[in-house]
């Protein structure tokens, strides 16, 4: 069992993360690092300042750009689009292994659709696959097969349902996208042959690789119920704990204990080999809301001492920040937060609202580190860096 400190285990993660920016991960190179290590990461349509999946490699990869993804997702290929935790966009190698948890979701799919009355959807995938085997890549509108209903969300044609379970159990996948409408094509002409394959396994043994794998995604993880195992695959405990000491007792997965905390942590061995390589750097990075740093926002409070709710949902009126609200990251603490307004509409990488955490009193290094951050932030949206953020910033930090 390996005993943490609070600070130890903060560093780990920052360090595992690159979010110091010691593995000088750069370009097209830099995100498949990432992606080699992390495996997954979210994908969520808003764009305010980006969105959720470019603000994840934004903050671990100097120089990126979404067109990046875009080469690495459809002409590549090398990542796919597919549900992990939520909607993701994962290593396309690891296609195949998702099948137990695909079977899960079209049964989930077809149990909704059959629900809200679109049951006939399923009389229509041998015709929706034969019409894009002909045509090639289709979006949800391209077939407009059956009548249109306001669900007031999800497909509203029988047949975009049918080509949404399609996709959802692995018959269909993204081919590409513009903006955010996918245009879907048939698997073995997205994929080749050793990615679309599904690779079987038993209950125990897909237990075992999802749970390695949804570590691997945050790098430590407490074993408590959290929002990280969100999914189709531990709505019970009892699995989950049985994956994690099967892990453990075969050295997959390295047991932890943070002081001060009476939960079991597991962490993946690259982690912890990292953490050895902690420099204590005094970067800035700002954090994607579903950054897979923040997957547990308990664990990021127990943690960090910051308390994040993502309020795009919360009624205005209930809100406590704003609406797309980024976590500052200085060194190995979550320092601040702040509300940006949409990038496009403004014209610029523009601050609306700025809060520091309790009890940051902000140093100039930290301003300078800050100040540095929003410039490279600003040419990550290939956007100016409105001068006046730093006027938000200071008048923030006075009493």
């Amino acid at each position: 069992m390996l005993t943490l400190t609070n600070r130890q285990a903060r560093d780990l993660l920052i360090r595992y993360h690159n979010l110091d920016g010691a593995d000088r991960f750069r370009g097209i190179e830099g995100v498949r690092a990432t992606m080699d290590r992390l495996g997954t990461i979210q994908y969520d349509p808003l764009n305010v300042v980006g969105r959720n999946a470019d603000l994840v490699l934004q903050a671990r990869v100097r120089g990126y750009r979404p067109e990046i993804l875009r080469q690495l997702l459809y002409r590549d290929h090398w990542l796919v689009d597919g549900y992990d935790k939520e909607m993701c966009v994962y290593t396309a190698r690891n296609f195949g292994d998702y099948a137990p948890q695909r079977r899960l979701h079209a049964r989930d799919a077809r149990n909704w659709l059959e629900g809200r009355g679109q049951g006939e959807a399923f009389d229509m995938l041998d015709d929706i696959l034969e019409t894009i085997r002909r045509k090639g890549p289709c979006a949800l509108t391209d077939i407009p097969l059956g009548e249109s209903k306001d669900f007031g969300w999800g497909p509203r044609r029988p047949s975009g349902a049918a080509m949404e379970y399609l996709f959802r159990s692995g018959r269909l996948c993204v081919a590409d996208k513009s903006g955010t409408q996918r245009r879907f094509d048939l698997t073995e002409r997205v994929l080749p042959p050793e990615c679309a394959a599904d690779r079987e396994r038993d209950e125990e043994a897909f237990a075992d690789w999802y749970t390695l794998r949804r570590v691997r995604c945050v790098g430590l993880l407490w074993g408590r119920r959290g929002a990280a195992w969100q999914g189709y695959v531990f709505n019970e405990d009892k699995p989950r704990r049985a994956a994690l000491e099967r892990l453990s007792t075969r050295g997959e997965l390295i047991p932890c204990v943070v002081e001060g905390r009476k939960e079991r942590f597991f962490a993946v061995p690259e982690a912890v080999e990292l953490l050895n390589s902690a420099g204590g750097s005094r970067h800035a990075r700002f954090i994607a809301p579903l950054d897979n740093l923040m997957w547990d926002r308990d664990m990021v409070e127990a943690l960090f001492g910051f308390k994040y709710r993502w309020e795009v949902y919360t009624p205005v009126s209930k809100r406590q920040y704003g609406y797309y609200v980024l976590p500052v990251l200085y060194g190995n603490r979550l320092v601040a937060r702040f509300d940006p307004l949409p990038a496009q509409k403004a014209g610029a990488f523009r601050i609306s609202r700025w809060w520091w955490e309790p009890g940051i009193r902000p140093s100039r290094a930290m301003l300078e580190a800050i100040e540095a951050e929003m410039k490279q932030f600003a040419r990550f949206l290939s956007l100016p860096c409105a001068k006046e953020n730093m006027e938000v910033i200071v008048k923030a930090s006075m009493p």
